[in-house]
This record gives C-alpha cells, sequence and structure tokens, in this order.
C-alpha cells in the first residue's frame, strides 16, 4: 500500500511539471533598431518586432524581462513567453523574458512603415 502511495505522489507531481512546461513558450524575435510612438493603456514608445522568417513588424507593448534595450542596435533574440494566471487588470495576460540574445548588430532597421 505504502509504494501504491508513493508511486500516485510520484505521478502527481509528474503531471503537474508537465502542465507547468506547456505554459512556456519559446521564441525568436527580431527587435527594430528604435523604438515608435504607440499607444496601449496610454501613449508609450514601443518596440517593433518580427519573426526571424517574417518582413512585417509589429508593435510590442510589453517589456522583457532581463533585456535591456540600446537603440541603434537590431537585435534577434530568444524569449519565453509564460501565460499568467491571474494578471493584472490593464496588463498582459503573458509574462515575456529573455533566454539569450543570439544577436546584436549596429545598423538602421529597414521597412519600419508602422
Amino acid at each position: 500500500m505504502k509504494l501504491k502511495t508513493i508511486m500516485l505522489a510520484i505521478f502527481i507531481l509528474m503531471v503537474s511539471c508537465e502542465k507547468k512546461d506547456l505554459s512556456l513558450n519559446k521564441k525568436i524575435l527580431v527587435i527594430a533598431s528604435e523604438k515608435v510612438d504607440c499607444v496601449g493603456v496610454s501613449p508609450q514608445k514601443c518596440f517593433l518586432v518580427r519573426e526571424v522568417d517574417k518582413q512585417d513588424w509589429s508593435f510590442f507593448y510589453d517589456s522583457i524581462i532581463g533585456f535591456t534595450y540600446e537603440a541603434g542596435f537590431e537585435y534577434e533574440i530568444l524569449i519565453s513567453e509564460k501565460q499568467l494566471e491571474n494578471p493584472p487588470q490593464d496588463a498582459s495576460s503573458i509574462e515575456y523574458k529573455l533566454i539569450r540574445i543570439i544577436s546584436k548588430i549596429e545598423k538602421t532597421s529597414e521597412n519600419l512603415t508602422n
């Protein structure tokens, strides 16, 4: 009976760990060399981002934990996205965290039409 209880406890721990991993997503983003004016909850400066294989830039209203932006450089970064269970009101339901900087190139990003 004791062995069954221990096995059940181990199974529950494994399942709960798997659920946490499902809420974590990794993604590579390109961040443009300049921030632009945008309006979220209020007027602010936003990153322009795109996925590596895409041409079009889009507004990125949030911050990225651990990422320190320097204007004049285009970045390629690996980030994690974590779905937050109870986000604050008027805040993103996703937490973005820097895993690593893949590249940081001093340049003016192209096709910034947003």
